[in-house]
């Protein structure tokens, strides 16, 4: 009973650090884009086998296309 009760102490422990840590990483840096998408097939029955989630974070400046038709 008390092994099991600090088994939960520690995960959710380990689970606050990671949050925030992933907090303090994503929204401390400059010049970061962040891309969340999601896809699948609205009527389909297995809702949860056909949704894809794609995540994507770029980081600097994104600069311009130049033009060299000079």
């Amino acid at each position: 009973m008390v092994q099991e009760k600090k088994m939960k102490i520690a995960i959710a422990g380990w689970v606050a650090l990671f949050l925030i840590l992933t907090l303090i990483l994503l929204s401390g840096c400059e010049n970061t884009r962040h891309s969340i998408g999601i896809s699948g097939k609205p009527l389909s029955t297995k809702f949860e086998e056909n949704v894809k989630v794609n995540y994507k974070i770029i980081f600097g400046k994104v600069r311009p296309k130049e033009d060299d038709d000079d």
